[in-house]
């Protein structure tokens, strides 16, 4: 297991994702080979929290923000290669950035919490994983 943990002294936010296959993988449930990102597949906001969120589609949509945050064309192509050779998935509709409403908090998104693109294994963990999550939290509690 990897756990990456973040926390800025001058913001309330902190975040970090987990990301452990340890118990093994869970299964992407699809009815067809088109995975449409967004609100339908899970969630699409990752601001304060506290919450822990562990739903694969969310692992998902996060992972997908992330690349997009970042810029690397080249992220957003191994998180398709991963989801293919893992599912039935063949097809790819990234409609979070038409809702509007998908966002990682500015402390947490990237270069933060992008540790589970370091390789293919470790996306496939994270995005598979049993026990991969993402941990939001601040402290005004």
């Amino acid at each position: 297991m990897k756990i990456r943990t973040c926390f800025v002294a001058n913001s309330s936010s902190s975040s970090f994702i987990v990301i452990d296959a340890k118990d093994g993988y869970d299964e992407l449930n699809t009815r067809s080979s088109l995975l449409v990102a967004g609100s339908d597949l899970g969630e699409t906001g990752f601001g304060w929290g506290p919450e822990e969120i562990s739903d694969i589609g969310s692992r998902i949509n996060f992972a997908y923000l992330q690349a997009q945050y970042s810029g690397n064309d080249d992220w957003i192509e191994m998180l398709e290669t991963v989801i293919s050779e893992n599912s039935a998935i063949r097809m790819f509709e990234w409609d979070l950035d038409k809702e509007g409403m998908a966002y990682i908090d500015h402390q947490s998104a990237a270069p933060e919490n992008t540790e589970m693109f370091e390789s293919y294994g470790q996306l496939k963990d994270f995005i598979f994983g049993k026990g991969s999550k993402v941990v939001l939290d601040n402290d005004n509690h």
